[in-house]
């Protein structure tokens, strides 16, 4: 209720005919998000990456120059870092799954993929990493 004790939302507005979501518009929408956290997981990966290379250059560097304790330490936070990527992709490989599920949702409910493909299409990444 408003100040004026008069509702925020009509009873019209929330039982408009134009605001009914079909399956089929649900199921879009559901696959749309989950690949864009599918694409997120990827970014994340290529980003934990490039960290896990960039750390393991530092500590060969560190190591070269005879800085013992720099150098384990991030040779330490390497190792740490392999154990986060793991999670990442266990995490990825998941949403690639369950995107494939939404996918089929799509079909099942639309009988037409259309929409959906050029979604997929148009989200690749870097050479069409799925």
């Amino acid at each position: 209720m408003d100040q004026d004790n008069t509702p925020l939302v009509s009873v019209t507005e929330v039982f408009a005919p134009e605001a009914v979501v079909t399956p089929c518009e649900y199921a879009r929408e559901r696959h749309r998000n989950i690949l864009m956290w599918r694409n997120l997981w990827t970014i994340l990966l290529f980003v934990f990456g490039t960290a896990v290379i960039v750390f393991a250059v530092l500590a060969i560097a560190l190591f070269i120059r005879e800085e013992w304790l720099a150098g384990a330490i991030m040779a330490l936070g390497t190792l740490a870092q392999g154990a986060a990527i793991k999670w990442v992709v266990d995490r990825r490989v998941e949403a690639v799954q369950e995107e494939e599920i939404a996918y089929q949702d799509v079909a099942a409910k639309c009988q037409d993929t259309e929409v959906a493909d050029r979604l997929r299409a148009s989200s690749r990444l870097i050479g069409g990493i799925r």
